[in-house]
């Protein structure tokens, strides 16, 4: 049998989704949460290379103390906007979960736009809406 995974997207920055601390005006200092008690979170971030043309993932699952898990990097080919890179890149950590069998995965990532896509759905005709 398959197991599926709970999914729960969320965006880690200044926005409802995540908590933070105002140090001042110029920065803020972001706080990592762990997942709620008997879930994993994968937090997932995304580079972007013009001089190699590509975009590099990143992904690290944590426990519900906030212990390692696995953590997995990749390259993808060729360059893209950075919406479509964020949709990409928790496209792949959603993958390679569903690969893992994890269930109860909370996924953390930065681009507002993949988060409200997920949150509220739009008929979205772009490569971007491919992705998501």
């Amino acid at each position: 049998t398959t197991r599926r995974s709970n999914v729960q997207v969320h965006r880690v920055g200044n926005n409802d989704y995540a908590k933070l601390l105002h140090v001042d005006d110029d920065s803020t200092v972001i706080r990592w949460e762990k997942p709620s008690r008997q879930r994993f979170k994968c937090n997932v971030d995304v580079s972007f290379s013009s001089s190699r043309n590509r975009v590099g993932l990143g992904m690290c699952i944590r426990d519900d103390d906030g212990s390692f898990v696995l953590a997995k990097t990749m390259w993808i080919l060729p360059l893209c906007n950075v919406d479509v890179g964020e949709a990409l890149g928790v496209l792949h950590a959603i993958n390679w979960v569903h690969e893992l069998q994890l269930e109860g995965v909370d996924f953390a990532l930065n681009s507002k736009k993949v988060v409200d896509y997920f949150h509220k759905g739009r008929n979205d005709v772009t490569e971007f809406g491919d992705v998501v």
